[in-house]
């Protein structure tokens, strides 16, 4: 697949037809790459939502009104995220679009971890999120070198000069709002 089609499928698939971020379009040809320095893997395949597939509850577990509103809260606020990436710990990369469907451009990057927590990312933009993952460890200086080589421009040292974006709802304040909602529409009346 040429890199034509690969940026095509990735913008129609991850981004709904918006244009691809600077910085990813840089990863996308260098996909393999990526993950072998960071853990992080670009995915553009239409059907890609490994997130949805680890939530799948059984008859009784459908019935517990905590876990149900959980897993109702936790899709609800999934589809407001343009999902681009896996990390290799089974936690996912994207862009938090919100309730108000901001575009790609002007959404900050949110983490999905294993344990189903949202958590907004201090960076503007991809390379900035997967550089500031790396801080403190042996290979920031390494990658750091490696992004600015391939044009992505990095103007710091430390993410500590990073501020965290003040969006809301942020994800994670969407999902208490959206299971407290729905735990309540579960629970018996009386």
């Amino acid at each position: 697949m040429s890199s034509d089609e690969v940026l095509a499928q990735f913008s129609r698939n991850r981004l709904e037809g918006e244009p691809v971020p600077h910085d990813l379009r840089i990863f996308l040809p260098l996909r393999d790459e990526l993950a072998r320095r960071t853990g992080i893997r670009l995915e553009w395949v239409e059907e890609w939502a490994p997130w949805l597939a680890s939530i799948e509850l059984n008859e009784a577990e459908r019935r517990d009104p905590d876990l149900a509103a959980t897993v109702r809260a936790t899709e609800e606020v999934c589809r407001l995220i343009a999902f681009v990436a896996s990390v290799e710990d089974e936690s996912y990369l994207g862009y938090w679009r919100g309730p108000t469907h901001r575009p790609v451009a002007e959404s900050p990057l949110v983490l999905f971890d294993a344990k189903g927590q949202f958590h907004l990312l201090v960076a503007s933009s991809f390379a900035e999120a997967i550089l500031a993952r790396e801080y403190g460890r042996e290979r920031f200086a390494k990658l750091r070198a490696w992004l600015r080589a391939l044009g992505i421009p990095i103007g710091w040292d430390s993410p500590s000069i990073l501020t965290v974006p003040h969006e809301k709802p942020t994800p994670r304040e969407l999902h208490r709002q959206l299971f407290e909602r729905y735990r309540g529409e579960m629970l018996p009346k009386g």
